[in-house]
This record gives structure tokens, C-alpha cells and sequence, in this order.
């Protein structure tokens, strides 16, 4: 079944697109075939829209959902053209998550599909939600099927706006794999030099590169409530708005802003470390290998900070047949429709709290 996923996530600043051949067979193994991925960025007028709902409420949720679906639906338009697409999957732009709670995606899948003439899936957290669970992190249940008969165990590691961690071993099942929300990942760092030096974001780490580590900031940062928070446990960029960083340069009104950004850089990687040490079964390091994906490894410091607090375990960057660091959330999107066209359950328990497996998301049909 060839399935477009699209992924619009945390950091909100553009679309990801993969269009994929997969299936499941009766043994839960998942064969697929990347046919082309892409990634379209906002214009500067849409990233606006997205910030000023979330953080500032400038716009009414109907507006956002019909404006993102609208856009959606041309660029899918555009990508589809003579390509052949049974169904599309769509997470749509997270505006406001509370654990166990609500979670708001808007991007109207109805509109998807009146416009492409094809089934849309969308909305893939509420149903978790429904049966107690956060309906967050989705990741974990990618990572299973990617990893599960690997020699041996991975942590892998997705730094987007959020970064989040699953723990895949062939000695745990489906039901009791390991997977959570750690913290900040790119978040605080893309808005810090937003704020600061008025650029999308810091190219290879190079600004961060300039700066040293404030030790007192990073003893304050890693003091942040949902670092130490026991999981499960899921995150968004509403927690770690401009008011954070306002509150970092209230308190500490004398540190350099390259030392600000660097501090950060680290803050994201020890957040990590901490994390994995306190929540993932310390059967010795040596026995892991981790393997990163997500926006966040493109930045050189912080990927080099990773490396070394998790010294002498296996890093690398993901890539696995046709699947990296660029096409694997919305790849995910993929997968997260076929299951749910499927009748294959698609939540994690362990990793969510839910009481139950169930089937999320929610078919739209023009």
C-alpha cells in the first residue's frame, strides 16, 4: 500500500513529506520501500501564524485548522502529481498538549481530502488519551518495528523541537518497551538565536561553537521540573516558551549570549544523558548502541556533547534502508495510517500509560 505521510512537528518551521510502500505481515514484521521523501519549508508568514497561536493566542484554533489545511492541501497536491497514493497520513502541527488530557493537532484532514480525492488519516493521540494514556510519544512504535530483532539493544535517540528516547531490546516485548519525552531538544536553542541574532537557527553549531559553558546556568536549567519528571511522561515547546528564556536572562544578567547558547546546547545533551542513566535498565552501557535521528544531530556541538556524555557507547547517526535523520518522522505518519487502516493496534501502553492497546486515529473521507 503506498502511503504519504506528512509530519509537521515541533519545531514548526516546515513540512515533511514520505511517500512509502509498506506492510505487516501476521509476524509483525515490517516491510516497506521509501518511493521519495521531501521537505517544504513555511514561509515566513505561516511560521508567524504557528507561533502566535501557540504562544501568543492571536489566532482562534478554527482559523489555524482551516489555513494549515488549505496549505497542506497544496502542497500535497503539488508532491502527489502523477504519483500513485492509496491514502495519506497526516499528524497535522501540535498547538497545546497536556498529559493524559487533551492533545490539539490542527491541518483539517477533511480538507486533505476533498482536495486530493483521497482517504486521509489523521488525529492518532486522542484515542490513547481516552483510555488514560498521554497519547505521546508516537516514535516507540517505529523504533519496535525498526529495531526489535536487532543483535543488539538500541536507544534511539529523536531530537526534533522535543527530543524523546525508546529503549528497544529483543529480550522485552511490544507491550514493555521503554519510550518517553526527555526535554528540550532544538526548542530553547532555535529560539535563543532567533531572539538573539535574528537567524532561523545556528548552522552546524557554528554560533554555539564560539561559546563556553556557564556551569551555574546548566546546574539552574537541569533543575527544570519535566527533566526529572519520572515517566511516562510527554512534552511540548508551550513548556519551554519565551518566557523561559526571559527567565534565564532575568537571572543570570551577566553571561555572554555564546555562553547563553552554548550552555543550552549542553543543557539539551546532559538532559539526554541524565535520562537515559536514570530511566533505561543499567545493564552496562557497553551493551547499547545508540542511534539518533531528528533535525537536532545537524548541529555539530550538540551532537559532539551527546557523544561525550554517553562516552563509550556506540553513537551514530540513523539511516536504515532508504530511513534518515530527514524522512523518519514523517515515514512514521506512514506507518502510523497503514496500522491504523489495518485495525492493528498502534499505541504503547508502556510508553503512554494507557490501559489498553487500541487503534488510533481517525479516517476522512471526502
Amino acid at each position: 500500500m503506498n502511503i504519504l505521510g506528512l509530519m509537521s512537528g515541533t519545531s514548526m518551521d516546515g513540512l515533511d513529506l514520505c511517500l512509502a510502500d509498506l506492510s505487516i505481515n501476521q509476524k509483525d514484521e515490517l516491510n516497506y520501500k521509501i518511493i521519495v521523501s521531501d521537505y517544504i519549508e513555511y514561509s515566513q508568514k505561516t511560521k508567524n501564524i504557528i507561533h502566535d497561536t501557540i504562544f501568543k493566542q492571536s489566532y482562534s484554533v478554527k482559523f489555524i485548522d482551516s489555513y494549515l489545511g488549505e496549505l497542506f492541501s497544496k502542497l500535497v497536491v503539488d508532491f502527489i502529481d502523477t504519483k500513485n497514493v492509496d491514502l495519506i497520513s497526516s499528524h497535522g502541527q501540535t498547538i497545546s498538549h497536556k498529559d493524559k488530557e487533551y492533545s490539539i493537532q490542527i491541518g483539517q484532514p477533511y480538507i486533505i481530502s476533498k482536495k486530493t480525492k483521497i482517504p486521509v488519516i489523521s488525529h492518532f493521540r486522542q484515542k490513547d488519551i481516552e483510555f488514560g494514556g498521554n497519547g505521546a510519544p508516537l516514535m516507540p512504535i517505529l523504533d519496535w518495528f525498526l529495531f526489535k530483532d536487532n543483535k543488539m539493544s538500541v536507544i534511539s535517540i529523536n531530537i526534533g523541537g522535543i527530543s524523546n528516547i525508546a529503549f528497544i531490546s529483543n529480550s522485552i516485548d511490544k507491550k514493555n518497551i521503554l519510550g518517553f519525552d526527555i526535554g528540550p531538544g532544538m526548542c530553547l536553542i532555535d529560539r535563543y538565536v532567533r531572539k538573539v541574532w535574528k537567524k532561523k537557527y545556528d548552522i552546524d553549531g557554528l554560533l554555539s561553537s564560539k561559546g563556553k559553558i556557564d556551569f551555574n546556568l546548566l546546574k539552574f536549567l537541569m533543575q527544570d521540573p519535566f527533566i526529572n519528571k519520572e515517566p511516562p511522561k510527554s512534552a511540548t515547546t508551550e513548556i519551554y516558551n519565551d518566557k523561559y528564556i526571559d527567565n534565564i536572562n532575568d537571572k543570570f544578567p551577566n553571561i555572554k549570549n555564546t555562553d547563553i547558547l552554548r550552555t543550552l546546547v549542553n543543557f539539551t545533551a546532559l538532559s539526554i544523558s541524565y535520562n537515559l542513566k536514570n530511566h533505561i535498565p543499567n545493564n552496562g552501557f557497553e551493551q547499547f548502541e545508540v542511534a539518533i535521528s531528528g533535525g537536532g544531530i545537524k548541529n555539530k556541538v550538540l551532537f559532539s556533547d551527546i557523544k561525550n556524555e554517553l562516552n563509550g557507547i556506540n553513537v551514530y547517526h540513523f539511516n536504515m534502508n532508504g530511513l534518515n535523520v530527514d524522512n523518519k518522522e514523517a515515514f512514521l505518519m506512514c506507518l502510523m495510517g497503514y496500522t491504523k487502516f489495518m485495525n492493528i493496534t498502534n499505541n504503547l501502553p508502556s510508553v503512554t500509560g494507557a490501559h489498553k492497546e487500541v487503534v488510533c486515529g481517525e479516517i476522512y473521507e471526502f
